[in-house]
């Protein structure tokens, strides 16, 4: 049996995709007063309880997934992937490429495959709106999302075929690569957002509120942060939180505790700071 990257993030819920796309490291170079190109680079680490998620299985008769044995091979807590994502920005539009490889180790175990995913659309006041969504996971079909008119389309494989379904949005759409970069050259908001997000094959709203500053221990230094955070609930207990940097207004850190379905924590580190 082959496990790619999907086993990390593909049966996940769409919550644990959206950290994924919270942070940016690396490099910045301007080609002109209206377009940059950034490279954004993160480590993704999980920590693991397979004993967790063995005796959810048992209570509720689920059967184990392919994945499991990503959790199985993690020895409490463990770095297993990296994320860079390509970033050009232009006047009135964006373009986003990503590529997630797995470490050395799982990479040898799990047959080196990857995540790939890509975003188009428009640059506004609100910031970054999703046209077309693309995401591949290892050897699964290409989901695509994509924009026509008040709806948005999914499709597998081909934008061609006939729409596997669809979703009616009003406003603003983000996908799981912009999510983590609307608030470069932004205010952070100063009291709860919502993101209405898209991972391919479904529309979902995730509210984050404001919460308190911190000094962040970062790269050897400190940085001024500011927390935000998703709120749970009986049907969702999932946790998640993000430190935004002050002034850059970039991710920091963001962890996603998930429940007991799932028995482990994710955790994604911002590198570097680029200079903005």
């Amino acid at each position: 049996m082959k496990i790619n990257i999907k086993s990390l993030v593909g049966k996940l819920p769409l919550r644990v995709l959206f950290v994924l796309s919270l942070v940016p490291c690396i490099g910045l170079t301007s080609f002109s007063a209206h377009a940059q190109t950034i490279q954004f680079e993160y480590d993704l680490k999980i920590t693991a309880d397979p004993v967790k998620r063995a005796d959810y299985l048992k209570q509720s008769g689920e059967s184990p997934s392919p994945y499991e044995q990503v959790f199985n091979l993690v020895k409490g807590s463990m770095s297993v992937a990296t994320i860079v994502d390509k970033v050009d920005l232009r006047k009135d539009q964006y373009h986003i490429n990503s590529t997630g490889t797995l470490g050395s180790v799982l990479a040898t175990v799990l047959a080196d495959q990857k995540l790939l995913r890509d975003s188009v659309g428009a640059v506004t006041k609100d910031g970054m709106l999703t046209n077309t969504y693309q995401e591949k996971r290892g050897n699964t079909e290409l989901l695509i999302a994509k924009v026509e008119k008040s709806l948005v389309n999914f499709y597998k494989v081909s934008s061609r075929s006939p729409p596997t379904g669809n979703a009616p949005f009003t406003g603003r759409l983000y996908d799981m690569l912009t999510v983590g970069y609307q608030f470069i050259g932004r205010e952070l908001p100063t009291k709860s957002v919502a993101l209405p997000v898209t991972d391919g094959r479904s529309l979902k709203t995730y509210t984050l509120v404001r919460g308190e500053a911190w000094d962040f221990p970062f790269d050897g230094g400190k940085v001024r942060a500011i927390r935000y955070y998703k709120t749970t609930s009986k049907d969702d207990t999932a946790t998640f939180e993000v430190w935004f940097s002050e002034k850059e207004h970039i991710p920091l850190r963001s962890v996603i505790g998930l429940n007991a379905q799932y028995g482990a924590t994710i955790q994604v580190d911002l590198r570097k700071i680029p200079a903005m």
